[in-house]
């Protein structure tokens, strides 16, 4: 029960930010847990947000990515009281501790980060 709610969470956070970034001039990719997307594997607890037409899929394409779009995004969800991974490679780990509440503000922080760094 615990790996079906951790899942639930992860899809919905993924999901979210997926709808956040919507209209906005960026490009999110969400690799590992739910690319391609919706997901069809999904690997609980563990998503990544890359700023990129696709998702990489090694060093050189993740190095690609568009990582001054990813620090916008991120300064922006700081001062909202959202702490993401400090770097565009890293994941994000939503957890049993993060529960509908904690989701839906994160993805509302989403896109008020996005509106700013992004308008």
């Amino acid at each position: 029960a615990a790996y079906e709610t951790l899942a639930r969470t992860t899809e919905r956070l993924g999901h979210g930010l997926q709808q956040a970034a919507d209209g906005h001039p960026v490009t999110v990719v969400f690799g590992g847990p739910v690319e391609p997307w919706p997901p069809k594997t999904l690997f609980p607890g563990m998503l990544t947000v890359f700023f990129a037409d696709r998702s990489p899929t090694d060093f050189a394409a993740a190095s690609a990515c568009d990582t001054e779009a990813y620090g916008r995004f991120a300064r922006a969800l700081l001062e909202r009281g959202v702490y993401p991974p400090a770097s565009q490679f890293e994941s994000w780990f939503p957890s049993l501790a993060h529960g509908d509440e904690a989701v839906d503000r994160t993805v509302e922080a989403a896109g008020e980060a996005f509106e700013e760094a992004f308008a």
